[in-house]
């Protein structure tokens, strides 16, 4: 027989959880027609010995709302085999939007996912203003893997309430009569679905909240039955499931989800305030199932956190005033004034100045910060964390976090888990 395409001699994981098995894989009119030992010919053929060969993985937490727009590839993703994404999570997007509130949209997206607002500005083109518009500006490029566009709550709320969403302001019976429709409209237009967020962590870069943070149970059920009204649509959610209040949030979500008969997932993490706290948020979506609603966990296989360094945009010194003066200066003018006598003490005298303390907790959180190492380490042991490493050396964190900042000159990284490592491994959030 001849095929349109056979990989010869690959490793094969088939995405059963089988052990991997050496083989080929045939190709035929766009579909797998063989596994196993192909004969016959290819009209191409690929030699994948010593190589991986699996299913495309399709990955359902991404951020590339502004990289779709203006770009076909969309790497780092599609370098490690995601064939399929969806993106527009976390409540977070830049559709729909009035040309008033672009910079509102681009600031949320940086404080939430430190995505640059100078890359934004310089690549959105706006050439958009309703979600169904959006859809059809990503139809205008040829991308390298399939897109799942989500409607973010975010955009929609400011698109409907303008400052009022900004301000954290109920919704009133109009407001959620005319979000229902946009639902309704994006989802018949091939929004994969909707998104939304209630957590403290999610701000804009000015430190101002997510306008969705106080949405109440009446604004999301009507953003729901628009889902419902169109017949489709996912529903995705991240919020704080305090202890306090995760009871009464996993039953709104059911209530939610009874009416809408649309399903939902939620984003799951391990909490290092709360380490067992996910338990309880499983709890609620084995109850869900149970009742034929369909609930799912959305769950990151490693830990959560930042990257520090001189040459990314956050490091424990980055609030201050004096960094401030010289951080948009290059790579190696910031370490030669760093290294600076006058300038170090002047710079370790100083406080951070921010609106939000728990942005200023975060980027100083050293019992969870670590040298990243080379070869990266992202599952470094407690004793190697700032705290004791600067413990041992009977010195001050922010002067011994200081001088590693300036190792490599200027290059050396930190790694910050913030969620999914509270007992310091990987291990104990199963």
């Amino acid at each position: 027989m001849s095929y349109d395409l056979i990989i010869r001699g690959g490793s094969i994981a088939d995405g059963s959880g089988a052990p991997l098995f050496d083989g080929d894989v045939a190709v035929d009119a766009g579909k797998i027609a063989a596994i196993g030992k192909v004969s016959g010919k290819g009209k191409e053929e690929v030699d994948a010995k010593g190589k991986l060969v699996t299913p495309g993985f399709v990955d359902i937490h991404t951020h590339y709302d502004g990289q779709a727009t203006w770009e076909e590839r969309l790497i780092p993703s599609s370098w490690h085999g995601v064939t399929t994404t969806a993106f527009g999570n976390c409540g977070v997007g830049f559709a729909p939007v009035r040309a008033n509130d672009r910079q509102n949209l681009i600031d949320l997206m940086e404080g939430v996912e430190e995505i640059p607002g100078s890359a934004l500005h310089a690549g959105l083109e706006w050439d958009w203003e309703t979600f169904p518009d959006y859809l059809d500006a990503l139809d205008r490029r040829s991308h390298d893997m399939d897109l799942c566009a989500q409607l973010p709550h975010a955009a929609l709320r400011v698109f409907v309430m303008g400052d009022r969403a900004l301000h954290l302001e109920d919704a009133n019976a109009d407001d959620i009569n005319e979000m229902r429709a946009i639902a309704c409209q994006a989802m018949r237009a091939g929004a994969f679905g909707f998104t939304t967020s209630r957590s403290l962590n999610h701000m804009s870069v000015k430190g101002d909240p997510t306008p969705t943070l106080r949405a109440r149970e009446d604004e999301l059920m009507g953003i729901a039955m628009g889902l419902k009204d169109a017949g489709t649509g996912v529903m995705q959610m991240i919020g704080e499931f305090t202890p306090d209040d995760r009871a009464e949030e996993i039953a709104m979500l059911h209530r939610i989800m009874r009416s809408s008969g649309r399903p939902l997932s939620i984003i799951i993490t391990q909490r290092h305030r709360d380490p067992e706290g996910w338990r309880d948020q499983l709890a609620g979506i084995e109850v869900a199932n149970a009742e034929g609603l369909e609930m799912r966990a959305q769950v990151a296989p490693r830990s959560i956190g930042s990257m520090y360094g001189l040459s990314l945009s956050q490091h424990a010194f980055y609030l201050h005033p004096s960094f401030k003066e010289i951080a948009d200066k290059p790579l190696a003018d910031k370490v030669a004034i760093m290294r600076s006598p006058n300038f170090r003490a002047r710079l370790l005298a100083e406080k951070p100045v921010h609106p939000s303390q728990r942005v200023v907790d975060r980027s100083t959180n050293f019992d969870f910060t670590f040298p990243l190492g080379d070869p990266p380490d992202y599952e470094p042991p407690r004793e190697k964390s700032i705290q004791n490493l600067a413990a041992r050396a009977g010195r001050d964190p922010m002067d011994f976090v200081y001088d590693l900042l300036l190792e490599n000159e200027g290059k050396n990284f930190l790694f910050s888990p913030n969620t999914n490592y509270a007992h310091y491994n990987l291990s104990r959030f199963e």
